[in-house]
């Protein structure tokens, strides 16, 4: 069965990795795609890469409000803000959004990390939060699915079997590491090759907004409100999450009992496996592939667990197309490549 699609805000990077994603995938027939500022261009001009979708206009989202709503399924890659405004109008089968605004369950908090008032806080109770290997039967039964953001996907996988396992107490320390796609296609001056080039540095130190969604993931998973203190830093790199978590470890917890907590989550997972040894950056690029590595510091009393994925993919398409998948009925790995790119 074939789905006609519409792709918002396809002029994006996560709008361009979703068109490269779904020209591979079998069921899903895209028909539409929106953009401001490239309106009446064809993604031939703008990506050149995107062969498949090389003669489909751009078109502006008013402008295409019909053809959108003929499509069953609608992926959303519009930023943070504008997709509260444009998606509760919408009537579609599915929509699967990419932005953070239906990620919260309290209009409150998105309030208080996003600076800005939640323009529809009525519908957040009508949207699953979208990670698939945690929260599969919710988004199995969902028609509105809140794509987590990359780096929650990358810390929460890391930590969730820790947590629902109940192998570890206090704060989750999560150290990570992002490429520079990662803050999008406009130009800024800090995003600059000359800037970026042989440097690493942090940003938003003790005040990122993703915070709140990894303490609402992680605080689902347990018996306690879960604390992340989350230090996000900018690698010289294109693509790739690379998440360093650690946490004391509780009373009895053994490099048994973590390795058992593991196989348990991820032993079925098509996505998700643990490394052998800690994983690069590069082992995942390109794919929907997440790889972890936990370790039992017994000096330290503390688990320390690496996780990277790709960004773009697991971090935002690929995992927006698994959740399409899950909640049409379709087999969840339809379309999404395990093997990354390298070198």
């Amino acid at each position: 069965m074939s789905f006609e699609t519409a792709v918002l805000g396809a002029s994006g990077y996560v709008g361009a990795e979703l068109l490269r994603l779904l020209a591979g995938h079998p069921d899903f027939d895209v028909t539409v795609v929106t953009a401001s500022t490239q309106a009446g261009r064809d993604v031939g001009q703008l990506y050149p890469h995107l062969a498949e979708y090389a003669d489909l206009a751009l078109v502006d989202l008013e402008d295409a409000a019909d053809d959108v709503a003929k499509c069953p399924l609608v992926f959303c890659g519009l930023p943070h803000g504008e997709a509260m405004k444009v998606l509760p109008g919408l009537d579609n089968e599915l929509v699967v959004d990419a932005s953070a605004d239906f990620r919260l369950d309290d209009p409150s908090e998105y309030e208080r990390w996003y600076g800005a008032a939640h323009t529809a806080p009525d519908q957040l109770d009508r949207w699953v939060y979208g990670l698939p290997e945690l929260f599969r039967e919710d988004i199995s039964e969902a028609d509105r699915v809140a794509s987590p953001g990359c780096y929650p996907t990358a810390v929460v996988l890391a930590v969730a079997p820790l947590v629902s396992a109940g192998l570890v107490g206090g704060t989750i320390v999560a150290d990570c590491y992002s490429g520079t796609s990662g803050a999008g296609r406009s130009p800024k001056p800090n995003l600059h090759f000359a800037h970026v080039f042989e440097d690493a540095r942090a940003y938003s130190v003790a005040g990122h907004r993703h915070v709140a969604e990894m303490e609402m993931a992680l605080s689902s998973l347990s018996d306690r409100d879960v604390t992340v203190s989350f230090t996000p830093h900018l690698a010289p790199m294109v693509r790739g999450i690379h998440a360093t978590c650690s946490a004391e470890a509780a009373p009895g917890a053994t490099a048994e009992t973590v390795r058992q907590a593991f196989a348990d989550l991820y032993d079925d997972e098509d996505f998700v496996a643990v490394a052998a040894a800690p994983p690069g950056t590069k082992e995942v690029r390109g794919s929907n592939a997440v790889l972890v590595h936990p370790v039992l510091d017994e000096r330290c009393n503390r688990v320390i667990v690496t996780c990277v994925i790709d960004n773009l993919v697991k971090g935002a398409a690929g995992q927006a197309i698994q959740n399409a998948n899950l909640a049409l009925g379709i087999d969840e790995a339809t379309g999404l490549p395990l093997e990354g790119l390298y070198p």
